[in-house]
């Protein structure tokens, strides 16, 4: 059976290509189901925004989420299973043996999709330091001997060994070892499909949440300049220690980290485009186009956090990532280390000529995204009326 591999978002770059392994495709096209549609069905965009601050660690934690559930990975995953008709099983456990044969039973019927923590995984070539932070979801799709055959957005498929897997799916104890093996649908109504992940869209999006909807952005973007707020970027920047792995952490998130280049916010007007044609809704369009104005404002967001000298590292970031997607990993190492090389040069002091003006524009570019969001989320809704 072909296996497609390779990907935009661990979400649903995972789930694609565990459906094609399947033999799991769209009934508008009678081939795999695209990303975009897959985002779209999930329920789509998400807005999210937290800075970390953890006394045994030496800098913030920047957080960003940019889908549906950001925060709620396997909530996100069911839902989406659920209203293709794919009859999702979910299975946790907090042992290790427990977990290794839920794996090899889930493998039995085909690929699966399984949580991991990021750091442990070889080919993602991240610190130690950071091993026990970040959740990721990938698409494990056979087992060669001592070693499993997965798919982590990559153009080619990874090898990760029997031993280094079970430390990834264990480490994070929240997360239980989880794997969803998602069935074979009898019937997938997409039109259906379809309205559901839009309307929890607009829901989702539409609500007054500082911390997991649209208003979070006019709260950051007000976080920017306060020197009164303790998360106020002014204050917990004052002395500068942290401020370039946070600002390179945003330029990662927004345009390289798991997204199209533009939070996600390109991906999902593509949903729209193709859904416009299977409910025969032309309006649609009109909403797609003003989701790709906002992904051109995340865009210039993304590149206006690393200016000036720092301006190099984005370009090394994004050179990384290339060979990354590429499975390229011994070109990748070099940059990996002079990535960590720079982080430690710039931790007090980056190269910044004039923070509070840096502060000053950022905040005042995710003002307007906030409003573009709105913006794009009313004609969206009256497009879909």
């Amino acid at each position: 059976m072909t296996v497609f591999s390779g990907g935009i978002h661990q979400n649903t770059a995972a789930l694609k290509n565990v459906l094609a392994a399947r033999g799991v495709v769209a009934p508008h096209t009678q081939q795999p189901f695209s990303e975009a549609m897959l985002l779209g069905i999930g329920g789509g965009l998400g807005a999210g925004y937290i800075l970390w601050e953890f006394t045994r660690e030496a800098h913030p934690l920047i957080v960003l989420g940019f889908r549906n559930r950001w925060n709620y990975g396997a909530e996100h995953m069911m839902a989406l299973c659920e209203r293709l008709n794919l009859a999702p099983v979910l299975k946790e456990t907090a042992g290790a043996k427990g977990a290794a044969a839920n794996l090899e039973a889930g493998l039995e019927s085909g690929p699966v999709v399984a949580w991991v923590d990021k750091a442990h995984m070889p080919h993602q070539q991240l610190p130690d330091s950071l091993k026990g932070y970040s959740v990721h979801i990938i698409g494990i799709h056979g087992r060669d001997g001592d070693e499993f055959v997965v798919d982590d957005l990559a153009a080619q498929h990874y090898r990760v060994s029997a031993e280094v897997m079970a430390a990834g799916r264990g480490r994070i104890g929240s997360d239980k070892n989880r794997l969803i093996i998602p069935g074979q649908p009898d019937k997938i109504d997409l039109p259906g499909a379809i309205n559901t992940g839009i309307t929890d869209h607009l829901e989702h999006l539409g609500r007054d949440s500082e911390s997991f909807a649209l208003p979070v952005y006019k709260k950051w973007a007000k976080t920017f300049t306060d020197t009164k707020n303790k998360k106020g970027w002014p204050v917990v920047f004052k002395n500068g220690l942290g401020l370039y792995i946070t600002l390179r952490s945003v330029f990662e998130g927004v345009a390289l980290d798991g997204t199209d280049g533009a939070g996600l916010r390109a991906l999902y007007a593509d949903f729209l485009d193709e859904a416009a044609g299977v409910l025969g809704k032309s309006a649609l369009k009109d909403a797609a186009a003003s989701y790709r104005a906002v992904a051109d404002l995340w865009r210039g967001f993304a590149e206006a956090a690393l200016p000036g000298a720092l301006a190099p590292t984005a370009e090394l970031m994004r050179k990384r990532y290339a060979h990354y997607r590429a499975n390229e990993q011994d070109a990748m190492r070099p940059i990996s280390i002079q990535l960590e090389e720079l982080a430690e040069e710039y931790s007090s002091n980056p190269p910044i000529d004039d923070v509070g003006a840096l502060f000053a524009d950022l905040g005042t570019r995710i003002q307007a995204i906030y409003e573009a969001e709105v913006a794009a989320l009313d004609t969206l809704r009256a497009a879909s009326s």
